[in-house]
């Protein structure tokens, strides 16, 4: 369970990655937008790296938490809040290299539960990579929702 202190240092990254973006976030600034003193920020996270992962596990989450039952369905809802997203699009304007090195997949926990939850909404690992590899290519150009419904729509009938 996050704290409200938490939570609110973690919008507040939102916040500023989306009107400045990454490199100029700086821990002073969360502080200071989230209206939580520095001790409490750094009793929280130790430095912006941790913020920072904090917020993409904390982000990644929500939208498992929240993603339709329907494997039908979950295309569309993760393609329009990967599209949605003011973080994102302010990585694309302000730090779009450090966005695309974000998206390069690693060994990390956060990919490891990307790949399980599609693999086991779609049935195999092909069908969950193919997937994914839609969805990355909208943080780095967006869908509208139109283009979301069905583009989903067309990939799920034609792989999935």
């Amino acid at each position: 369970m996050v704290s409200r202190s938490e939570g609110a240092l973690l919008t507040a990254t939102k916040e500023i990655i989306s009107t400045q973006g990454i490199k100029n976030l700086a821990m002073i600034d969360i502080a200071d937008l989230s209206q939580v003193s520095r001790a409490t920020l750094y009793n929280h996270f130790r430095d912006k790296d941790a913020v920072l992962y904090s917020l993409l596990s904390r982000e990644i989450i929500h939208l498992f938490e929240n993603a339709p039952k329907n494997p039908a369905e979950i295309l569309e809802y993760f393609s329009r809040a990967v599209s949605a997203d003011t973080a994102l699009a302010g990585m694309r304007k302000h730090d779009p290299a450090m966005l695309a090195m974000l998206l390069m997949r690693n060994d990390d926990k956060i990919w490891h539960a990307i790949d399980a939850f599609f693999i086991n909404t779609f049935g195999t690992q092909t069908k969950a990579r193919i997937a994914i590899s839609w969805l990355i290519a909208q943080v780095l150009q967006p869908l509208t929702p139109e283009e979301s419904q069905a583009q989903s729509s067309q990939l799920l009938h034609a792989y999935l």
